[in-house]
């Protein structure tokens, strides 16, 4: 899949990604800020708003594997905790 999308995001903002990821494949999904200094978290949900996997740490980029049970729609939500930064998120399979 490749670069999903790209943006800009101050403390506070969320931007979010729509994709469809396919049952059993497992896809590493990746966000990774220009500043090292900030705080970005990602959060990955399924097609009922269920969060699936998320990485919440304090580290400037955010990291989740996800292997889903079914092929359908999921929405990844690249949030600011601290800082303010251009970014870009990655889904690898």
């Amino acid at each position: 899949m490749g670069l999903v999308g790209t943006g800009v995001i101050g403390p506070g903002g969320a931007q979010w990604y729509d994709v469809v990821l396919q049952s059993g494949h497992t896809y590493a999904v990746g966000v990774q800020p220009s500043d090292p200094s900030v705080d970005f978290d990602l959060h990955i949900l399924d097609e009922n708003g269920n969060v699936v996997t998320e990485d919440i740490s304090t580290a400037a980029d955010a990291y989740c594997a996800i292997t889903p049970r079914w092929t359908g729609p999921f929405r990844l939500v690249v949030e600011s905790a601290r800082g303010l930064s251009t970014y870009q998120i990655q889904v690898m399979d």
